[in-house]
């Protein structure tokens, strides 16, 4: 694989006695978009949040845009300035405005002045969609807009990498589809994204390659047509014929 973004050697992880990783190998090249599927608990949000080390691998080897993020020594908050997560349940912080929301960590770090990081966040609130929320705060908006002004925060920092843990499971059905938009947006964009979903039809059209976990395991990979209609695996032809409506 040319130009790796993420390289993952060997990945374990272990809460007490639970191995919820138990040696993963993970690779994700530049401008690849790469759909972690899989049963609840298999491991999947474990390996994401270990990718910008809100968890600390037990052992095994993270290597992110050439820095190795899983060596104690190096500086995780500059490691996590190129790399963008967006969350299940937003984050946002409701005691700051959707444009604070967004201004807040290019002017902290330092990246942007106060009006350069506000007319980049009326730019980035009118990519997803939400250019007239900017004065709003985050209670005032539906599940869909928190969401959509939390992939705007992400990409305030300009992120090589963008991760997203389910990103659409506590919204409800009918603001699914405006999330799912404005990530095919960036995927179209060539943004390096790797994301933990259950939204099959989004996998199947806007993976470049699918990977299936199960117990805290790498079971199958491949381009989303070679997984969804011939899985090689038992464990993935099981879980699809679960989770698809045959």
């Amino acid at each position: 694989m040319t130009n790796l973004k993420v390289d993952v050697t060997n990945l374990k992880k272990n809460f007490g006695d639970n191995h919820v990783l138990k040696g993963v190998n993970f690779k994700v090249a530049d401008n690849e978009v790469v759909v972690l599927i899989g049963p609840s608990g298999s491991g999947k949000s474990t390996l994401l949040r270990c990718l910008n080390r809100l968890e600390s691998p037990t052992s095994g080897k993270i290597i992110i845009d050439g820095r190795d993020i899983s060596d104690p020594k190096t500086d995780i908050d500059l490691a996590r300035q190129n790399i963008g997560m967006v969350f299940q349940h937003f984050n946002l912080f409701n005691n700051l405005t959707v444009g604070e929301n967004i201004e807040l960590a290019p002017v902290e770090l330092g990246k942007l002045s106060k009006e350069e990081a506000a007319q980049q966040g009326k730019k980035l609130l009118k990519a997803v969609g939400l250019e007239d929320k900017f004065s709003a705060m985050p209670q005032s908006l539906s599940g869909g807009q928190k969401q959509r002004v939390a992939i705007a925060r992400a990409l305030a920092m300009k992120p090589d990498i963008m991760l997203f843990d389910e990103p659409t499971s506590a919204l409800d059905p009918e603001m699914v589809g405006d999330v799912l938009e404005v990530m095919k947006k960036l995927a179209k964009e060539g943004m390096t994204m790797v994301v933990v979903t259950h939204e099959m039809g989004f996998a199947k059209e806007v993976a470049d390659r699918v990977v299936f976990m199960a117990d805290g395991k790498v079971v199958e990979e491949g381009q989303p047509e070679q997984v969804f209609d011939h899985p090689q695996n038992v464990r993935t032809k099981a879980f699809l014929d679960k989770v698809i409506n045959v």
